[in-house]
């Protein structure tokens, strides 16, 4: 499909463009590519067509932002410029950027300032195109963030506009599935986890909404141990993804197939992921008046060592008293 009618496609344009905005502001500058302007760089794009860009990018599971977000800010810095570098170099659209220049060695504190290593991308029409079609293949396969257009459409949406949930709106939309997802953990494993937890770990790490989060310093590793793997997966397995924002690499841990699958996976399947992960503090998640030393002890195996840091199991508690009010 022409990028002229890529540009009119009414599904396409949806994934573009966020509700409460006009097409026709990013059209401009996709129509400056039909008339013989060869690339929309960091420079040159205006930012209503970097944020169609971006939301383009995001329903294809690429980080925008240098610090790794999906974010939607109208600005193509050097975050945007990886993901497109990533895109050209997955789908064989690029000689001129490297695997290694994507995979440059870094640690956690020096990878966003060193993506500057990652040259410039250019953006030409054949590359908008093969993204566009992309994600209108993907449309049809189901193969995109929650598996469903409208569900996806809701979270990229959520995510441009920052309307992230409540407590109150995390019950009425994922309660049920929650509910489900703990029997079923239950039933194949003999392991009791409480939706509420469960409900609880959702309301802190994404509020509701998914939200996934690139690290360059996993992906820098992860090719370095094996660089003949599939790139594409390891970019996932690099990513904390769904609702939970469980890191790509523990896939297997949750059952999933592959770490694209934490993307891909409809909302109820996610929820149940995050119920999997939780088996382990199956001394704490099964109770319903949990102690500081449950919300401690969870808060260190979700979120790290530095659990602390962040107050993460003071808002864990917190989130779980506001879900019990509820009625949950």
């Amino acid at each position: 499909m022409s990028l002229h009618d890529l540009a009119h496609d009414p599904l396409l344009v949806r994934v573009l463009t966020h509700p409460d905005h006009e097409p026709d502001l990013w059209r401009q500058d996709f129509g400056r590519f039909m008339q013989g302007d060869l690339s929309l760089t960091r420079r040159s794009a205006s930012e209503s067509a970097v944020i169609a860009i971006q939301r383009l990018m995001i329903f294809l599971g690429h980080s925008t932002a240098s610090s790794g977000a999906f974010s939607v800010d109208g600005d193509f810095g050097r975050g945007t410029n990886r993901g497109i570098a990533q895109f050209r170099l997955e789908h064989g659209l690029s000689t001129a950027i490297s695997r290694s220049q994507l995979c440059y060695p870094c640690r956690w504190n020096t990878a966003r300032n060193l993506i500057a290593s990652v040259p410039e991308a250019r953006l030409t029409p054949k590359v908008l195109e093969a993204m566009a079609n992309e994600a209108l293949r993907r449309c049809q396969s189901g193969d995109i963030m929650a598996g469903d257009v409208d569900d996806a459409l809701f979270h990229l949406n959520a995510l441009q506009k920052r309307q992230f949930l409540t407590c109150r709106n995390i019950a009425e939309r994922y309660a049920e599935d929650a509910r489900r997802a703990c029997d079923r953990v239950q039933e194949q494993s003999g392991v009791k986890v409480l939706p509420i937890w469960v409900l609880s770990i959702i309301r802190q790490e994404t509020a509701g909404v998914m939200r996934p989060r690139f690290e360059q310093h996993y992906l820098s590793r992860l090719n370095g141990q094996n660089p003949q793997s599939d790139l594409s997966e390891i970019r996932m397995q690099s990513m904390s993804l769904g609702l939970g924002q469980i890191m790509g690499a523990n896939y297997k841990q949750v059952g999933a197939d592959s770490a694209s699958q934490l993307f891909t996976a409809p909302s109820d399947q996610q929820i149940e992921f995050v119920a999997r992960f939780l088996r382990p503090r199956a001394d704490s998640v099964a109770r319903t008046h949990p102690t500081e030393a449950d919300f401690r002890r969870v808060s260190r195996f979700y979120n790290g060592p530095k659990y602390e840091t962040h107050h993460y199991h003071e808002s864990l508690a917190r989130w779980f008293s506001e879900f019990h009010s509820l009625g949950l």
